[in-house]
């Protein structure tokens, strides 16, 4: 795979991926590659680190539940704590920070029981106490990651959050694949729904209205911007009356 096939993919398909029951065929009509040079690109940048999965990324408090949580880890202990963190496959961000909390991720489940069940035991296997920090009110979160070095012009006025639409049983299957990303199959949607025992209309189906009503906020490449060569963030907080 060529420098410019890779950015592409990278840059272009973060968002708006063809819900399609074969959606890998259909990025590789617009890229004018073949199928497998997108299975295999796509492959080799997850191998990479340069993105951690293909798939969704829900709103908060929208369907299941997640929080930010952070630890106050010695420095000597930091990296075998993140290590222990880092196994719970709930846990999608994971930074050390500057700070007395120094190690802050983002936790998330399919319910708030699952949730804070998920906290307790994180908790025990890092051995430190875990500062909750829940979501209250959503001002703008983009979440997409422009590579050409424009930023996207969006604004949002802030908005209470929603409370979340109740789901059943084969809802909260399909939100805990999601979350592993999509399989580097030609026919994704039609393994996820054998996974969780519908079809894959019905699954194609349930990601376009979550996508349309705002539960999904984005479905595509979800990139590693330190991976990709960012070596610096800021988490940056006001105390405000």
């Amino acid at each position: 795979m060529d420098d410019a096939l890779e950015f592409r993919l990278l840059n272009e398909f973060q968002r708006d991926f063809p819900l399609c029951p074969a959606p890998f065929a259909e990025l590789a009509v617009r890229l004018g590659v073949g199928e497998k040079v997108v299975l295999s690109g796509l492959e080799k940048l997850r191998r990479e680190g340069k993105i951690s999965r293909v798939g969704a990324v829900f709103a908060p408090k929208r369907i299941g539940a997640s929080t930010l949580a952070a630890m106050a880890v010695p420095s000597e202990q930091l990296a075998a704590v993140a290590a222990a963190v880092n196994r719970f496959p709930e846990v999608n961000h994971n930074y050390e920070r500057e700070h007395h909390y120094n190690l802050w991720f983002v936790v998330t489940a399919a319910s708030e029981g699952r949730l804070q069940a998920t906290l307790g035991a994180i908790e025990k296997a890092a051995g430190y106490p875990l500062l909750p920090l829940p979501l209250l009110e959503e001002f703008h979160i983009d979440l997409g990651f422009p590579l050409h070095g424009e930023a996207r012009k969006t604004c949002m006025a802030a908005r209470p959050l929603q409370p979340a639409s109740p789901i059943g049983e084969a809802e909260r299957r399909l939100v805990s694949v999601l979350q592993e990303g999509l399989p580097l199959f030609m026919r994704p949607f039609a393994l996820i729904a054998e996974r969780i025992g519908a079809s894959e209309n019905e699954v194609l189906s349930r990601i376009g209205n979550w996508l349309e009503d705002g539960a999904i906020k984005r479905f595509g490449v979800v990139v590693r911007h330190h991976e990709l060569g960012y070596t610096a963030n800021a988490m940056l907080v006001h105390d405000i009356p």
